[in-house]
């Protein structure tokens, strides 16, 4: 078995376990979705008149304008705490059971880092379909639902790194949870819930440099217009850009801890 041959099954194998791992706490789906289907549920009937205002343009239905953030929003809850998973297996002592067998070093990254493709994506589809059962739309159908997906399962694995970075380094639960916390705020000065145009100018510029914004406006686009290849180049470049910085630095820190 060739080097490739061998991560790629090993991977395989340990990734299994790390999805069952996640199935078997049916609270990690709570966790996920309650904080955005409240603000799907609220925020859609609450500020619904505020698309009257002109920064809106043609937006007629504010569920429609803000699904898409709630989307994204999902994405990124579902790997906020992912690096909860690896440091339980570091205190349990797993994971030094793990060094001891034949088994790579990097694999064992891998495997806690490829379901969160899968599990980000169908978290943020539960969401999507709950905003298409309240009234929101797809218009470009089977194919847009495909895509805001897939968006939302990079966008989830490119955010990832900001959970296993401070996990790896502090091996401390609390510093893991404070900074995920810290990322909040990015998710708020993004176009999640108004246009840019009615922000003020500071936002304005933060919220320009925000790739959240570049994903939500890619979904947007697919949901309510049509296909803008332009947005999506650009969501998936600003993930690659976070992702290479994260994920890189993941390694790093995974690498001192597997020493």
């Amino acid at each position: 078995m060739n080097a490739v041959t061998a991560f790629g099954y090993e991977t395989f194998y340990l990734g299994r376990r790390t999805t069952r791992r996640f199935l078997r706490v049916p609270a990690n789906f709570i966790s996920i979705i309650f904080f955005p289907l409240i603000q799907l549920l609220v925020f859609s009937q609450l500020f619904k008149d505020i698309v009257q205002l002109p920064g809106f343009g043609d937006q007629t239905s504010y569920l429609a304008y803000l699904a898409p953030g709630q989307v994204a929003f999902t994405a990124f809850m579902a790997v906020a705490w992912s690096g909860y998973g690896l440091l339980i297996e570091y205190r349990t002592g797993y994971l030094d059971k793990l060094r001891a067998h034949p088994i790579g070093r990097w694999p064992i990254l891998a495997a806690e880092m490829v379901p969160l493709f899968f599990q980000a994506a169908v978290m943020a589809g539960i969401i999507l379909l709950i905003s298409m059962a309240l009234g929101a739309r797809i218009a470009t159908g089977v194919g847009g639902f495909v895509i805001v997906i897939g968006l939302a399962g990079l966008f989830g694995t490119s955010l990832a790194g900001a959970s296993f970075v401070p996990a790896l380094l502090t091996k401390s639960e609390q510093a893991t949870s404070t900074f995920s916390l810290l990322l909040f705020p990015v998710m708020f000065m993004s176009t999640a819930f108004v246009p840019a145009e009615l922000m003020p100018g500071w936002l304005g510029v933060v919220n320009d440099w925000n790739p959240v914004t570049y994903v939500i406006e890619a979904m947007r686009a697919v949901m309510v217009d049509s296909y803008d290849w332009g947005a999506i180049g650009k969501a998936l470049l600003s993930m690659a850009i976070i992702g290479g910085i994260l994920n890189t630095a993941t390694l790093w820190a995974f690498g001192r801890l597997a020493k």
